[in-house]
């Protein structure tokens, strides 16, 4: 066979027979493909996922959200590499997330924004559930938490498809399915009433109103997860507001990735979740490629 030197040429780094490189890295941008070499050449990586709206598509209810299959085969193939220490970091409550995302058994999870630590253990049913430590409560955190749940349930029944999400530290309104201008009336409601009470730490994301009565956030959720795996460089990748505390932790050689559109601190940025998958893709074929035995 004769190759046409005015044709893209193979590259060994890119997944699948005959795919040319152009064809692969048309969904990474030069600067995001370099610095993913740079990342996968260090000794233990921490590569750390938001679910919704990064791994998985938004989608009207919640319950049916799923990882695209091209991202569940790269998270299941990235937590088999040496040196490298996979976890999922998101709002969700963390039972939820492990039993939607079908995750190896061995993944780290944090679930509630940082509240929740825990890993995907095997079940006898031949899945996997949850392995947390406990989430600990004052007896005060837990009233406030009650009547948290109580004042936004009654405010909610008032907007048809609006719906109330009750975690281990903190209750969170959904109003994705409702009318728009019902959502953001009920928004508003809240955020002027349960949402106002001493001691509740906001995050406003996208139809999203989560009321904590412990503060935590992704960024110290990284800041502590670097430090017990002893990680040279983490990748984080979301799409959301509450993304940004931990963007805001990452610098060189870190990656930091913002899914979709909107203003970021993130250093990158690809269009959505399928972008996402090719950047999982490209990490597991650059990290299989490199010859570095971790420390």
């Amino acid at each position: 066979m004769t190759i046409d030197p005015n044709l893209p040429q193979p590259d060994a780094g890119v997944p699948g027979p005959g795919v040319d490189a152009p064809l692969f890295a048309a969904h990474l941008e030069e600067g995001l493909d370099n610095a993913l070499r740079t990342f996968t050449a260090a000794g233990t990586i921490v590569v750390a996922l938001d679910f919704d709206g990064a791994l998985a598509p938004i989608v009207l209810d919640p319950t049916t959200s799923a990882m695209l299959p091209l991202s569940a085969q790269a998270v299941a193939d990235l937590t088999t590499l040496p040196g490298v220490e996979v976890v999922l970091v998101s709002g969700r409550e963390a039972g939820d997330l492990v039993a939607l995302a079908g995750l190896p058994a061995g993944t780290r999870v944090i679930g509630s924004h940082g509240a929740q630590w825990g890993r995907a253990v095997d079940s006898p049913d031949g899945g996997t559930v949850l392995d947390a430590d406990p989430v600990d409560l004052t007896t005060e955190q837990a009233e406030l938490r009650a009547r948290l749940l109580r004042e936004t349930e009654e405010l909610a029944a008032t907007v048809e498809g609006a719906w109330v999400q009750a975690k281990p530290a903190a209750v969170v309104l959904h109003t994705r399915p409702a009318a728009p201008a019902d959502g953001e009336r009920l928004t508003r409601a809240v955020l002027d009433g349960p949402a106002a009470h001493d001691g509740v730490h906001v995050v406003v994301g996208k139809e999203v109103v989560e009321m904590a009565v412990l503060e935590v956030t992704k960024g110290d959720a990284l800041v502590q997860l670097r430090s017990a795996v002893g990680a040279e460089a983490v990748l984080y990748a979301g799409d959301d507001t509450t993304d940004e505390d931990a963007f805001a932790v990452l610098a060189e050689p870190d990656v930091s990735i913002k899914v979709g559109d909107g203003d970021t601190a993130a250093a990158y940025r690809v269009a959505d979740p399928e972008e996402l998958s090719a950047v999982l893709v490209r990490l597991v074929e650059l990290r299989r490629a490199t010859s570095v035995t971790p420390s």
